[in-house]
């Protein structure tokens, strides 16, 4: 069994303060196609988000805010993800990349699991996605450390010193992030 969340708890500066988990991509909000894909990929499904709570309940999925008051990134909504699952494993996923495989949550537990990973992440074309991930809960408190340490938000960093990526073939738009108006387009 394996819990996911989807993270939707950034300030969305580069798509001029908008909450991207609700901005609309054909007809609908972003996060809705992202539940739509991740959904059906795990066990129990859960949404990091810090602002417009109300209407992210309305989707029927727990809500779970980041725990500092200043929005540290993304390694905070993991963290967060981390501490309120009872599974082992939490698959990841962003609000703001509406289109991915629906068996790349599989793909990354069979890797983890025959490499002997904690965590793994997507690479593509050699650029790494890590905000589509799979992480082992016994990384909490090594995510905690580093995420409250001073220099401790960057997410590869983090990644590179605890796990591995897994090259994924599928070429772009999947994977692909729309972090501002021109990239909805």
């Amino acid at each position: 069994m394996i819990s996911g969340i989807i993270l939707a708890g950034g300030a969305g500066r580069r798509m001029n303060g908008k909450d991207k988990g609700l901005v609309q991509w054909h007809e609908k909000a972003l996060i809705d196609h992202v539940i739509e894909h991740l959904a059906p990929q795990v066990s129990h499904l859960t949404i990091n988000a810090n602002r417009h709570i109300s209407i992210y309940q309305q989707r029927g999925y727990p809500v779970i805010q980041d725990k500092a008051q200043t929005l540290l990134g993304p390694l905070a909504g993991i963290e967060v993800g981390l501490e309120a699952i009872e599974t082992e494993w939490l698959a990841v996923a962003p609000c703001d990349s509406p289109l991915f495989p629906n068996d790349y949550v599989q793909r990354l537990y069979d890797f983890s699991q025959h490499n002997k990973l904690a965590l793994s992440w997507v690479r593509q074309d050699g650029r790494d996605h890590p905000l589509f991930c799979l992480i082992h809960r016994k990384l909490r408190e090594a995510l905690h450390e580093f995420l409250h340490q001073e220099q401790g938000r960057k997410v590869i960093e983090f990644f590179i010193r605890h796990g591995s990526a897994l090259e994924f073939s599928e070429k772009l738009p999947l994977f692909a992030n729309f972090n501002d108006e021109a990239s909805l387009k």
